[in-house]
């Protein structure tokens, strides 16, 4: 059976016109050529010369030798040695990969789960979105899929077939449909919906449409509540309410298997202590929330102000058993940890490392690690972006004189001018100085109205009643200024009258000592937590006696992301297999896009009458 099931997967594989081609080799020349040999049928000998050629390319062309290991372990794959095919993956650094080669490991080892029959290993591999595959690649991918589609009893295709019968002859228990397809990728569920409409299935459409509002706001309570009401209003003659399928939901969610034992890495000395112990008062206050029986064991380890700390605080929680870890926050520790080869141990770090474009091709192929920061950087590309839709072409951007004002006043210039805008000039001042009138004048080009004043005085021989005349170019102020500076820009922005243009910054810009009020008109992409009108926001209000660091606004987010790095604990497997798949979390609605780096999707807001409110 296994025999005919390798020649079948064989000939998908050369069917698709995509079957890797290795290292050149002159074939009419070369007897040992192990494209000749494969072609005689000769696949084990094929293999052994792949793997000569890559031996011999080991030293001078390291991406050719891998080039001919991944030809040997598809040539052991057709010659009915799996094992073998095995072996030489396990050869393969994936780090130095290039993508399309990570892409044609895992087909190769989809083909051999396959074979195996371990369909649970071939769904988990070949979920990787579509648009991910390169293109010479797809058509081998699709028909894997199709394969898998075909042989597997766990597939969507199987268990609607399973709902269509239980239907039919009335066996059929409405939360049957939540149990079978929740598991299933909101893409899978939504191309099942559409094969059913396109196919006029009336029985199986209502029940793809509840698990498809289960599924796509699965982390979503609010969104979900209001889709399963809808759900019930469109289908009242089933006879099952959203009530029900939300009882449903809570007892497939609580069945899901969880990690119970999460190490929490966290700076025990040094300039992040105070962060650290912010973030570790979010995270347990999540936990005590929970239900005791949902409640995983935190074992907390402090680290010191070394760069290497983490990883031997790594490997002391792996001797410890623990089956995930969240942290470290330090980004030169993160930089550390992901030095290491990838043991499987699922890790939520809360920060990047210092070269995020440097390191992260190197951990794309792991399916452990997962990045959620709040870099201020992520807020001024909303800014820019959110100025771009508003209209606003000509922008003026204010930034701290230091390397955290440039790097965002950068993005935001990077950002704007990319989708069209120009940015007319930048004044950077200095934190250490309250007054920053004369760096704000330049910036308005006030000063050259005011010496254009000087002048005519001078040529009249008379004192002139004029008043300076701002810039009219412009149409934008942008602030890359931390939690206070805002407060003493806004007003001067205000004395100088240019408080008519719009005035965009990041949410690092507010602070709720002082009087808010000054930095009324200024608008920001916003964390849910730092919204009073928010359900997050309302919690914020009530927990902020207890914890009075949440006056701060920096510290109040690094609470709640304590509290959302438990919530997605559970869900990192399957946020990385389903990227439409998001928590509507306290910092952000947060997405896997990549499947390494949180996506945050934030709310825009602005500060009226000293509040922030939805914009």
């Amino acid at each position: 059976m296994k025999r005919f099931l390798i020649i079948l997967l064989l000939a998908v594989v050369m069917l698709s016109g995509c079957a890797p081609t290795g290292p050149t080799v002159r074939s009419d020349v070369d007897p040992d050529d192990p494209t000749v040999l494969s072609e005689r049928g000769e696949h084990d000998r094929a293999a052994e010369r792949w793997l000569e050629l890559a031996q011999q390319a080991a030293l001078s062309n390291p991406a050719r030798a891998a080039e001919a290991r991944l030809a040997a372990a598809e040539a052991w794959l057709a010659a009915d040695q799996p094992n073998q095919a095995l072996a030489v993956l396990d050869t393969l650094d994936r780090a130095r990969l290039s993508p399309a080669q990570r892409i044609r490991l895992d087909l190769v080892q989809a083909e051999v789960a396959l074979v195996n029959e371990d369909f649970a290993t071939a769904r988990w591999i070949l979920d990787l979105p579509a648009d991910q595959v390169p293109v010479s690649l797809q058509a081998r991918f699709s028909r894997l899929q199709s394969a898998l589609a075909a042989r597997d009893p766990d597939s969507i295709d199987a268990r609607l077939e399973q709902m269509r019968i239980a239907l039919q002859d009335g066996t059929f228990a409405p939360a049957l449909a939540l149990d079978m397809l929740l598991e299933f990728p909101v893409s899978t569920i939504e191309q099942s919906l559409q094969q059913a409409s396109a196919n006029s299935d009336p029985m199986l459409l209502p029940w793809l449409e509840l698990a498809l509002v289960s599924r796509e706001f699965l982390l979503d309570d609010a969104a979900r509540a209001a889709g399963l009401a809808q759900w019930q209003t469109n289908h009242a003659e089933l006879n099952w309410t959203a009530q029900s399928a939300e009882q449903a939901v809570q007892r497939w969610k609580a069945s899901q298997p969880k990690p119970a034992r999460i190490a929490v890495l966290l700076p025990g000395e040094g300039r992040l202590e105070r962060a650290g112990q912010v973030l570790r008062d979010g995270l347990l206050s999540a936990w005590l929330a929970k239900p005791d029986t949902l409640r995983p064991e935190l074992n907390f380890y402090y680290l010191e102000d070394r760069p290497d700390a983490a990883v031997g605080a790594l490997f002391r929680a792996q001797a410890d058993g623990v089956e995930a870890v969240i942290g470290p926050l330090d980004r030169q520790q993160i930089r550390s940890v992901l030095a290491l080869p990838d043991g499987g141990l699922p890790m939520l770090l809360l920060n990047r490392p210092p070269e995020p474009t440097a390191l992260l091709p190197a951990i794309i192929p792991s399916r452990s690690v997962s990045i959620l920061a709040l870099p201020p950087e992520e807020e001024a590309e909303l800014a820019a972006v959110r100025a771009l839709v508003e209209g606003h072409r000509r922008a003026l951007v204010v930034a701290q004189g230091s390397d955290w004002g440039q790097r965002v006043s950068q993005r935001f210039i990077d950002t704007f001018e990319l989708g069209g805008g120009r940015v007319l000039a930048q004044a950077d001042y200095d934190n250490a100085s309250f007054d920053h009138t004369a760096q704000l004048e330049v910036l308005l080009e006030l000063d050259r109205s005011n010496r254009r004043i000087e002048t005519l005085a001078s040529v009249l021989n008379t004192e002139l009643e004029a008043e300076p005349q701002l810039r009219t170019d412009a149409d934008l102020i942008f602030l890359a200024a931390p939690e206070g500076d805002a407060l003493q820009l806004m007003p001067q922005l205000r004395f100088l009258d240019a408080d008519e243009l719009s005035t965009y910054a990041t949410s690092h810009a507010y602070s709720s000592r002082g009087s808010t009020d000054d930095l009324r008109g200024m608008e920001f992409p916003a964390a849910p937590w730092m919204i009073p009108s928010t359900e997050s926001g309302q919690l914020r209000s009530r927990v902020q006696q207890r914890y009075p660091e949440l006056n701060s606004a920096s510290l109040s987010q690094l609470h709640a992301l304590g509290r959302d790095a438990i919530e997605l604990m559970p869900w990192l497997a399957m946020m990385k297999q389903d990227r439409q798949l998001y928590l509507a979390g306290h910092v952000g609605r947060l997405r896997l896009a990549d499947g390494i780096l949180f996506e945050r999707d934030l709310p825009w807001a602005r500060i009226d009458q000293g509040q922030i409110v939805l914009d």
